[in-house]
């Protein structure tokens, strides 16, 4: 009776954990979205300059994320099928797609770690280029990309200071902008830290709940395996008499 309970126990928490897994397969794809539609990427992604690394970058993530999530979802609905069929190719390949998905999860949190600046370099560099375009040529298509941009991060000229009256900044920069002083270079790390610190809290609750599904669908595959896995023991077949 106890393991008959014990067993109930852990298949709500592998059904649990499974919907948590498709939950967040939804949240990622959301937050790609939400990624490829803000006005900030935007408006750096449309800045059309020779070596725009940031357009490359924001590509490979935002293709990253929608194969994260496909497999998440994926990885859920195995898992969830698996326990509510106690199938044992269902629940091993549930582990195998979540066994995977811990070691794109790792990968993906040592770049995060490693190479978060260059994300914040590659839009800087962007910048650095329509600035001194702008400030040697005057060419309207550069202005119209730094009005743009500073909208965009609600920012003006490189550097925090005030009153902003430098000649690119009295033209590209709204006056309520240039009244605040606040330099680019600083809104752009403050955006790209406020947008990574959703990025860490989504990836670390991802490998928790990715972990503790390999846990549970393991201990149940090897339940079904010794015919321990509750109070159902394969078919039940009536003899003809």
């Amino acid at each position: 009776m106890q393991r008959q309970v014990w067993m109930r126990m852990i298949k709500i928490h592998l059904l649990l954990n499974s919907l948590l897994v498709m939950i967040l397969g939804v949240a990622v794809i959301v937050m790609a979205l939400w990624t490829g539609r803000d006005a900030r990427f935007t408006a750096v992604r449309s800045i059309t300059v020779e070596n725009n690394n940031y357009t490359i970058i924001h590509s490979a993530v935002l293709y990253t994320a929608l194969a994260l999530s496909a497999f998440l979802v994926v990885a859920g609905v195995l898992c969830a099928s698996g326990l509510i069929r106690e199938s044992e190719r269902l629940l091993a390949a549930g582990f195998i797609i979540l066994a995977l998905l811990f070691c794109v999860a790792v990968q993906l949190g040592y770049w995060m770690f490693t190479r978060v600046g260059e994300v914040e370099g590659a839009v800087m560099d962007v910048y650095d280029f329509l600035y001194h375009d702008f400030l040697r040529n005057q060419s309207d298509s550069a202005g119209q990309h730094l009005t743009a941009f500073h909208t965009a991060f609600s920012c003006c000229g490189k550097h925090s200071r005030s009153p902003l009256t430098g000649p690119v900044e009295s033209i590209t920069c709204p006056a309520g902008l240039r009244a605040m002083g606040q330099g680019c270079l600083l809104a752009v790390s403050a955006s790209l830290q406020k947008h990574m610190d959703w990025c860490w809290a989504l990836l670390l609750l991802m490998m928790a709940a990715v972990v503790s599904g390999m846990i549970l669908t393991s201990f149940l595959f090897f339940s079904i395996r010794l015919g321990v896995s509750g109070e159902r023991q394969g078919k039940y077949t009536l003899a003809g008499r």
